[in-house]
């Protein structure tokens, strides 16, 4: 588990040097990391911080397209860098009470993220 949240850091931070609206190292993975003993199986609910961090981006992408496209990218990064259980984040929505406008899916293709 710290090997993998390890990943998602340097990968965050290496992703959060573009320039694009929302930076994946400060502004995207801060919000769900706490989501990721529930991602990657080790957890059997979701912590309240990753649902007060999943609602938040959920709440910014809903009101911008290119947040939404920047997030998009940022989620497709971390869960190729990481032995995500797809079940489970299929399951982040409801449990945490939110509607998501990017799909939750192994293959993210997030150039039809309108």
């Amino acid at each position: 588990m710290a090997k993998t949240i390890l990943t998602l850091f340097a990968l965050a931070l290496i992703l959060g040097q573009t320039n694009a609206v929302m930076q994946c190292g400060t502004d995207v993975i801060p919000k769900v990391i706490s989501c990721g003993g529930f991602v990657l199986g080790m957890a059997a609910t979701p912590s309240q911080d990753c649902c007060v961090g999943l609602q938040s981006l959920a709440k910014v992408a809903a009101a911008s397209q290119p947040d939404r496209k920047d997030i998009c990218m940022c989620f497709k990064a971390a869960m190729k860098a990481a032995p995500v259980d797809y079940s489970k984040t299929k399951q982040l929505p409801e449990l945490c009470n939110f509607t998501s406008p990017i799909p939750i899916e192994p293959n993210l293709d997030c150039s039809k993220v309108i």
